[in-house]
C-alpha cells in the first residue's frame, strides 16, 4: 500500500494567504471600530461636550448681562408711562433708544466672550471616549474645539403680577439666545442655550388697563393706548 504525503503549498501561495486573511481581518477591525465609534462613543462625547458647552455659554452670557446691566440701568430708563391728569395711566411704551443701545452692547459682548471660549475649547477627559460609564470623567483630558455660529439674539419681555390693591408688579426679562458649534473627530454638534435673566422690577401704584396686562414682549406695550 502507498502511502500519500500531503504536499505543502510553496512559500510565496503561503504568504498570499496569510496576507488575505490578515486584510480581511483588518478590514473587518476597521469597520467594527468605526461603528463602536459611531454608535458607542460619539453619542457619549455629543452629550458630555454638550452639556459643557451650555453652561460656559449660559455663564459667559449671565457675566456679559451683569457687565452691561448694572446699577445705572433702572426701571424708569427702559419704559414710560403716561398718566392722566386723575394719576390713572393711559399709555405705557417702551424706551426704544435706550433698549435698542442695550441690546446692541448685550449683543457685541456676548458675541466676543463666546468667541473667546471657542478659542480655548473644552476639556473632556479620555475616558469618556470608551463609552463606559465606569471610565467616564477619568484620565488625561482631551480639548474639543468649538466655533460659536450665527448671531446673539437678546430679546426684552416684561410681566405684569397683581401686588396688592391698585398695586402691580412689572418685571422685566432679558432673553439671551446663542448658538455653538462644537467640532468633533466623527460629527459636528450645534447647541444653542437660552438665558433669561430678571434686569429690572418696580411696583406701579394706580389701576392698569388689561390691555397693558396681557402683554408680555416689550415690543408689543410701544405706543398702545387703550
Amino acid at each position: 500500500m502507498v502511502v500519500k504525503s500531503k504536499t505543502k503549498l510553496p512559500f510565496f501561495k503561503r504568504l498570499k494567504r496569510k496576507i488575505k486573511i490578515g486584510l480581511v481581518v483588518f478590514i473587518f477591525l476597521i469597520i467594527g471600530v468605526m461603528l463602536y465609534l459611531n454608535f458607542v462613543v460619539n453619542p457619549v462625547i455629543i452629550s458630555t461636550s454638550a452639556a459643557k458647552v451650555r453652561s460656559l455659554s449660559q455663564r459667559a452670557v449671565e457675566n456679559v448681562v451683569w457687565q452691561v446691566i448694572n446699577d445705572s440701568v433702572v426701571y424708569d430708563t427702559l419704559v414710560i408711562m403716561t398718566r392722566n391728569e386723575n394719576g390713572d395711566i393711559i399709555a405705557i411704551s417702551s424706551n426704544s433708544a435706550t433698549i435698542n443701545m442695550l441690546a446692541l452692547e448685550l449683543t457685541d459682548k456676548a458675541q466676543r466672550a463666546l468667541s473667546t471660549m471657542g478659542a480655548n475649547g473644552i476639556d473632556i477627559p479620555i475616558g469618556s471616549f470608551s463609552g463606559m460609564p465606569i471610565f467616564t470623567g477619568r484620565g488625561p483630558v482631551v480639548n474639543i474645539k468649538m466655533l460659536p455660529i450665527g448671531t446673539i439674539y437678546c430679546k426684552f419681555e416684561s410681566k405684569f403680577t397683581e401686588a396688592g390693591i391698585n398695586q402691580t408688579n412689572h418685571r422685566i426679562y432679558l432673553k439671551v439666545y446663542s448658538s455653538v458649534s462644537v467640532i468633533l473627530p466623527t460629527a459636528n454638534q450645534i447647541v444653542e442655550t437660552e438665558t433669561q435673566l430678571m434686569i429690572s422690577e418696580s411696583i406701579i401704584v394706580g389701576k392698569i388697563p388689561d390691555t397693558y396686562l396681557k402683554s408680555n414682549n416689550l415690543d408689543e406695550m410701544m405706543n398702545l393706548i387703550p
